[in-house]
């Protein structure tokens, strides 16, 4: 049943990024032609959203915008939740062990420093962009379901179908990958769906200190940063994205709590 469950909340997220690639194919106006005539127009019935101080179509421009911030967030967890699961179970299979120890010591060190200062700091040393946030991303946020995964091996490895399998001759790869991990992704799925609210914020706080999406690609971070110059004119050069990034972590809570709640009543 708890397969089932976190089943459930993995196929949520791959729909989630199906979704953000599939919406700069609407038909909207170019999110990046300027046009200057059309300066600080407000929302009506062509421009839905308005346009910004470049004349830009903010509709269009939030649609790219959402695509660029869930997906770079989306893939920066499935990559993370991969290299968790296969760093941890090596840890936890090898209990007590050198790997372990290793494991361990990175873990523990990634754990204690703020990681959202180290994001900021790696991202400033050289030229920030969308592929140097994602690399930097999956690398802070492999250890929490990692360390899941390892806790999870090492219950699992006492168990009697395991020491069944140890008994019949079966290599130790086989025994942790295709025994062991089915039986202990779950809990590393449910635990990176419920995180990925706070990456989306992450990669929007990033796009708002200038260090994620590079102009002039539209990010929401970074629409809400340009915007707040105008907020008293033109406000809703501002609310577009700020509704559009809540209305997005928002939903993916829901589908986190959802995914959550389910787990519970299976394990009643």
């Amino acid at each position: 049943m708890r397969l089932d469950t976190s089943n459930s909340a993995l196929l949520a997220l791959v729909i989630l990024i199906v979704i953000c690639l599939l919406l700069p194919l609407f038909p909207t106006q170019d999110p990046l032609a300027i046009a200057i005539e059309k300066r600080f127009v407000a929302p009506n019935s062509t421009n839905w959203f308005g346009t910004d101080d470049l004349g830009r179509d903010l509709l269009s421009r939030v649609i790219r915008g959402t695509a660029l911030t869930v997906g770079i967030s989306a893939a920066a967890l499935l990559s993370s939740l991969v290299i968790g699961v296969l760093l941890g179970s090596v840890a936890g299979y090898n209990y007590n062990r050198w790997p372990d120890r290793v494991f361990s010591w990175v873990a523990d060190f990634l754990i204690s420093v703020p990681f959202l200062v180290v994001i900021a700091a790696v991202l400033s040393l050289g030229e920030p962009g969308l592929g140097k946030a994602y690399v930097v991303l999956t690398a802070i946020m492999w250890v929490g379901p990692a360390r899941i995964v390892r806790a999870e091996v090492i219950k699992t490895m006492s168990l009697d179908y395991v020491s069944a399998e140890r008994a019949l001759g079966n290599p130790g790869w086989r025994i942790l990958f295709i025994t062991i991990v089915p039986a202990c992704v779950d809990a590393a799925i449910l635990y990176s769906i419920g995180y990925l609210p706070e990456i989306i914020a992450i990669e929007a706080g990033l796009s708002f200190l200038g260090l994620g999406v590079q102009p002039p690609q539209p990010s929401l971070g970074k629409m809400i940063f340009d915007g707040m110059t105008y907020l008293g004119s033109a406000w809703w050069i501002v609310v577009s994205p700020a509704a559009a990034l809540f209305v997005v972590v928002t939903g993916v809570q829901v589908v986190a709590w959802y995914a959550r709640r389910r787990q519970h009543l299976d394990q009643r």
